[in-house]
């Protein structure tokens, strides 16, 4: 018996003959169409693959990612109301100082490698080469889209701003608001990537002293320079609220330069002092995190600034930054399963950070989501889409092959 079972030779179809014809013809369809979705997915994975070289240090990869999420948490709010900027401000960190230090311990080990036997200008210019195939290409890229961005949405570009975000003097003395803001910390990096095989070239010649010797006496000297120059700026009391605060201090070149050579110290204690590097990275972790701990919960209150806190002023970089070397030898030893989805999730979030940088805000959220009239929330996920969609490709396409370049 066949009773509930309906099929086309049923009385049911008996009087729609062309039921089933139509079905037969409609199958092929589905199954082409549904074969070009998934051929489309397959190439846009494809082109979004990322590969993993064997080499990386997945604890300092953790470091990265984090100092990266922080800063596209705190920039993707931008497009949000102001109140949800205010809140998710009260729960991140200084990523952009981790980035330092992270980027002064990382260049620091190059160099005293590179280094070791002696100071040549064939050497520096190979330092500096390998360095501006990393940075310069990618950077310039994004100069080109926003300029080119600009005039397709009529935003004004001002010559003078331009040029000195060409040649990284945009926030060299004094932070000026234009063309590419949140290049500041970038300038920041290439001058301290110019001036360590300067200083110390300088100083080797000068006294002859070692490798081991050099690196610390160039790094304590920018310290106690950077923390003078913040004390001396601070004493004047122009900084009574925030801008001036970010003007004057947080974002030139000049006063910042600490922070990148406490990362090269930390570099030398692992180069020199490797066995209190490994042995104490717990107990430096954790009087790391108090420290920077602390800041976060001084330095939250904003107001701090505006009552003239010298701490705040001079001292909060300097601090900050030590902690978050001190952090570094226990994360330099955090290791992970290769195969393992956090791995892959942690580090491809590392390796396209820069190109995540240099795209999320000027680019992404001001130049193209801010003109869009649609619900902050639809902008919001847009932002994360398109910062991590257009950052693979930037990495692979743009900044992957000059790192090959510079292999050659």
């Amino acid at each position: 018996m066949n009773d509930g079972i309906l099929s086309a030779t049923s009385p049911v179809f008996a009087h729609k003959p062309g039921v089933g014809r139509h079905c037969g013809e409609e199958a092929p369809i589905i199954y082409f169409s549904l074969s070009c979705i998934l051929s489309i997915i397959e190439i846009v994975k494809n082109i979004l693959h990322v590969d993993i070289p064997a080499n990386r240090n997945f604890g300092l990869d953790i470091v990265r990612f984090l100092a990266i999420a922080v800063v596209l948490i705190e920039h993707s709010t931008v497009v949000l109301p102001k109140h949800y900027y205010n809140f998710f401000h009260s729960f991140v960190f200084d990523g952009v100082n981790v980035f330092f230090v992270l980027s002064g311990f990382l260049i620091g080990r190059i160099f005293i490698r590179d280094f070791s036997e002696g100071f040549s200008f064939k050497k520096m210019f190979h330092f500096w080469k390998r360095r501006w195939y990393r940075t310069l290409p990618a950077y310039y890229f994004t100069i080109i889209l926003i300029v080119l961005i600009s005039f397709i949405v009529a935003r004004p570009i001002h010559l003078s701003a331009l040029s000195k975000c060409m040649i990284f003097i945009q926030n060299l003395f004094v932070m000026e608001d234009g063309f590419f803001g949140e290049s500041w910390s970038l300038a920041v990096e290439e001058w301290f990537y110019l001036l360590l095989p300067v200083f110390s070239f300088l100083l080797y010649h000068l006294f002859k002293v070692s490798i081991k010797t050099n690196i610390l006496i160039t790094g304590l000297l920018v310290i106690v320079y950077s923390v003078l120059l913040r004390f001396s700026i601070w004493n004047t009391g122009i900084v009574t609220e925030i801008t001036a605060w970010a003007k004057y201090l947080r974002n030139p070149v000049y006063t910042r330069l600490d922070s990148m050579f406490t990362g090269v110290l930390t570099a030398w204690i692992f180069s020199f002092k490797k066995d209190f590097f490994q042995s104490k990275k717990l107990p430096l972790f954790i009087a790391g995190l108090s420290v920077f701990a602390f800041n976060k919960i001084t330095i939250i209150d904003l107001k701090i600034i505006e009552r003239g806190s010298q701490y705040a002023s001079v001292w909060y970089f300097l601090t900050n930054s030590i902690a978050i070397g001190m952090m570094l030898p226990f994360f330099y030893y955090v290791k992970s399963s290769p195969k393992s989805f956090l791995f892959r999730f942690i580090t491809v979030g590392s390796i396209i950070s820069y190109s995540m940088y240099l795209l999320n805000l000027t680019i992404i959220s001001d130049l193209f989501l801010n003109q869009l009239n649609i619900n902050h929330w639809f902008k919001f996920l847009l932002f994360w889409m398109l910062t991590l969609g257009c950052s693979i490709l930037m990495y692979k396409y743009i900044e992957r092959p000059f790192i090959r370049l510079r292999e050659r």
